[in-house]
């Protein structure tokens, strides 16, 4: 293992800390707050929108959407069945987001003992899971930048047969749906 990967395990350590110091509830709520469930809901959008994209019954009904306005050719140069698409998704993961955390708000507030077990490990998982996000951005974010700069840090992880941080790197799921936007535009 070399630097990358005793960074990586590193920070998912000192995230797993914190959520069993925090919890579930407590984590969760500071996820989904009034500002950061909009940052949230943008985020689960870029990760599962082309996931979900991909459903037949999603990808025909924007089909039929685009198809109305086809002969307008400004609004099908926008794909303004794209925009209307992920602002529809952004506002019900945040609706989502909402009820998740009144409910687990609710829930996790008991002094049962075995809810207190089950809200520290929920928020070491969650906690974890937050930062795993977090580091695909930054290989996102690495990736866009390109040059010197995306190469320099592939050549560090390459540099390491063992290196357990390079196979995210290369199969970053947020890559993948950059690339389905993309060719979406190409169409």
């Amino acid at each position: 293992m070399g630097y990358g990967d005793w960074i990586f395990l590193g920070v998912l350590l000192v995230m797993a800390l914190l959520g069993v110091i925090v919890g579930f509830g407590k984590g969760l709520s500071f996820f989904a707050g009034k500002v950061t469930r909009v940052i949230v809901a943008v985020i689960l959008c870029y990760f599962f929108g082309g996931v979900i994209l991909k459903i037949p019954f999603v990808s025909t009904m924007l089909e039929e959407l685009a198809s109305k306005w086809a002969h307008i050719g400004f609004l099908a140069k926008i794909h303004l069945e794209l925009i209307i698409y992920y602002i529809v998704l952004a506002l019900i993961f945040m609706l989502l987001l909402f009820l998740t955390v009144k409910l687990i708000d609710r829930i996790t507030d008991s002094d049962v003992p075995v809810i207190n077990v089950v809200n520290r490990i929920g928020g070491a998982l969650l906690f974890v899971a937050a930062a795993f996000v977090i580091i695909l951005l930054v290989f996102q974010i690495i990736m866009w930048v390109g040059g010197n700069t995306a190469e320099s840090f592939y050549n560090s992880l390459a540099a390491n047969a063992n290196c357990i941080v390079r196979p995210i790197y290369e199969h970053n799921p947020a890559s993948g749906i950059v690339n389905f936007v993309k060719d979406l535009m190409s169409h």
